[in-house]
């Protein structure tokens, strides 16, 4: 009976799972919420970064329509999104649905042809970084502005037409020397650089979600310690390594199926991108490891399920908030970001940053899944001989 027997090793680790996926309760949790919150997060601080700007204009306006072109391809920083009148933009600005917006009044292209003043509306949010968005709106108004300008002093001088004027100085835009500004990037590049919509929140999720859903394993296993089975399958023709080697494999298959989940859905439903499989996996199986043991760990050491329960949510939610998985680590103050270096999941999300920014294998994540290895081996081993002493009395 002091042997191993694998195959009751992975019977045991089997049975937890299937107990696991049988709970109803554990359902909604494994599935539903994930999935949910990554959403969640991709829509409200995912996409591309561009500022939502929302415009009422004329229709078929020419000089309107080379105002809000100049908006949309400029330096890129609006998403334009037109809107039918201004009480619907300004409604839309107010519930934050856009960032800013901008209303072209009527016979816009005309009243630039004339002689006197044109006002455009702006809208925006008292927030600072509304006035981001104003000056980048001046800037292109400022340059249609100019082509204006040239064109009513020809017309002034008896030159010919305003369309002729203005079409002559488009042309000729190019040849008025300006003043250049060279541009200087200094610190970091932003850490979502080659990031899609969903990948932060997908990320973030899967570490936080593979660590809680293997805390509410470990409420099983005190109830098997409480009502007796642990000790009843010591009485049988089974090694006490097997069993503690079963409920530990238990733990794992039950992390490692919340991973696996989450990263398909991200994969085929937001087209979230991974990086190497095979480095990617290798983060996901030893952060697993790291899961399970810590389940393991707290289910030999409580005394009932409510206080496995509530040691599994505090382990869970502390660790994932100091490691990154709920506030980015460059947001952090610098001694969070040296704290966090202790917690397991800070080593699995710069490793997954790693991956997809910088596009690298195995060799490029190798020192992060070999501290999350020895985050697993210890805590694997110490939950193990703490189980081993609680069903051996």
């Amino acid at each position: 009976m002091s042997g191993l027997s694998v195959t009751r090793v992975v019977a045991i680790g089997w049975t937890n799972l299937v107990r696991q996926v049988r709970d109803r309760g554990s359902l909604f949790f494994v599935f539903i919420l994930p999935t949910i919150i990554i959403v969640a997060l991709g829509l409200q601080f995912g996409g591309s970064g561009q500022a939502r700007l929302g415009i009422v204009m004329p229709a078929g306006d020419a000089a309107a329509d080379a105002l809000v072109t100049q908006l949309r391809e400029g330096p890129g920083v609006f998403d334009v999104r037109m809107y039918a009148d201004e009480g619907s933009l300004r409604s839309a600005v107010e519930r934050g649905n856009l960032e800013a917006g901008l209303v072209v009044p009527d016979g816009y292209g005309t009243a630039l042809a004339g002689t006197g003043p044109v006002a455009i509306t702006f809208l925006g949010t008292p927030e600072t970084v509304t006035a981001g968005y104003k000056t980048t709106i001046e800037a292109a108004v400022s340059e249609q502005a100019m082509l204006v300008a040239a064109a009513r002093a020809a017309v002034t001088l008896g030159a010919g037409t305003y369309d002729a004027a203005h079409a002559a100085a488009a042309a000729h835009r190019a040849d008025v020397t300006g003043i250049a500004v060279k541009v200087s990037v200094v610190g970091k590049e932003s850490m979502f650089r080659n990031y899609s919509q969903f990948t932060f929140g997908a990320q973030t999720q899967l570490l936080l979600f593979m660590f809680l859903t293997s805390m509410t394993a470990a409420s099983q296993l005190v109830q098997s310690k409480r009502l007796g089975v642990s000790r009843r399958m010591v009485s049988t023709p089974t090694s006490i390594a097997t069993i503690v080697a079963g409920e530990a494999l238990g733990r794992y298959l039950i992390a490692l199926m919340q991973g696996l989940f989450i990263v398909a859905l991200t994969a085929i439903v937001f087209g979230v991108s991974w990086g190497d499989p095979v480095a990617a996996a290798a983060i996901i199986l030893t952060f697993a490891l790291v899961a399970a043991g810590v389940a393991m760990l707290i289910g030999a050491i409580s005394s009932n399920a409510d206080q496995a329960s509530s040691l599994g949510v505090f382990a869970g939610m502390g660790l994932g908030a100091l490691g990154g998985a709920m506030i980015p680590l460059t947001y952090m103050p610098e001694i969070m970001q040296t704290l966090a270096r202790l917690i397991p999941h800070s080593w699995a999300i710069t490793a997954f940053q790693r991956l997809i920014n910088d596009g690298g294998g195995i060799d490029t994540v190798a020192t992060n899944v070999l501290v999350l290895l020895g985050y697993g081996v210890v805590v694997l081993g110490l939950a193990t001989w703490r189980f081993r002493k609680a069903i051996t009395g």
